[in-house]
């Protein structure tokens, strides 16, 4: 029986990656919500959920930086609303460590912390795995259709470096093979608990020829689900999660201001644990 695929979001073949001079752009500590971003609120839905997706997505795609202020007169008012919204959304996010409430002085985007990262990439292979499994053994020509769609729209933006847009097309790629493999219910838990592994993912897509190593083991992931080969799909989807360490260690030569003291000794540890 066909199983339906909703492509909404709630939302490398595996050389290493070469540490490499990042194009970075300046965003000031405490910059505005950018435009874009404003305008995905839909003021006739519960505001608080919005308002959580919104400041999630300003720190996964860096537009606030870590160590930034979260201004909450600013984005009520941009947001045009009420604090109480607002403040459950900060729970919620300093529930998932992105945000650090200081009391009696504000409330600021947190850094990375690797065992928050670790702990999502764990919950990520257990789920993501499992899933692309039982994708690849009950494959459909819609699934296909769908999941073909979406690379053609990643071999575009990559060709386009326009990072942001294949970060979506990435996220949505793993939503549709883990909502088909298992349920949409299931990639939630995946994405609540990978709140942190986002942020690296997305701080890596500027470095060269990332976003190409990435499609391309998207289309390793692809063939072997066009294949109805359960144990090709899971080996190629195992190489594509697991190469979060070669990127944390990437990035700590890069980026170290980012992440929590200690991540270098950490990142060691996990990296002898995990083969």
């Amino acid at each position: 029986m066909s199983k339906s695929t909703n492509t909404s979001m709630r939302a490398e073949p595996s050389q290493r990656v070469q540490s490499s001079r990042r194009a970075k752009r300046p965003i000031d500590v405490g910059a505005p919500l950018p435009d874009d971003v404003i305008a995905t609120i839909n003021p006739e839905l519960p505001k608080a959920a919005q308002i959580y997706e919104v400041i999630r997505h300003a720190i996964v795609s860096l537009a606030l930086k870590p160590g930034a202020i979260i201004n909450e007169k600013e984005i009520c008012d941009r947001l045009g609303t009420s604090r109480t919204p607002f403040r459950e959304a900060i729970l919620k996010l300093n529930n998932e460590h992105l945000v650090t409430i200081v009391p009696n002085s504000g409330t600021y985007v947190a850094k990375i912390n690797l065992q928050d990262v670790f702990d999502g990439q764990l919950i990520r292979d257990a789920l993501e795995l499992r899933a692309v499994r039982f994708a690849a053994s009950r494959m459909t020509p819609e699934f296909e259709r769908d999941l073909d769609f979406n690379v053609y729209q990643q071999k575009r933006f990559a060709a386009e470096k326009n990072y942001d847009r294949f970060y979506l097309l990435d996220e949505q790629f793993h939503f549709l093979i883990c909502s088909f493999g298992t349920s949409e219910r299931v990639w939630q838990v995946v994405h609540e608990a990978k709140a942190q592994l986002d942020r690296i993912r997305r701080l890596a897509f500027p470095t060269d020829n990332h976003m190409n190593i990435v499609l391309a083991e998207h289309l390793e992931v692809f063939e072997a689900l066009k294949a109805r080969d359960p144990d090709l799909a899971v080996e190629a989807m195992s190489r594509h999660l697991r190469r979060v360490f070669r990127t944390i260690r990437m990035l700590l030569d890069e980026d170290s201001e980012y992440f929590h003291e200690g991540a270098v000794d950490m990142l060691k540890e996990y990296e002898l644990a995990i083969p």
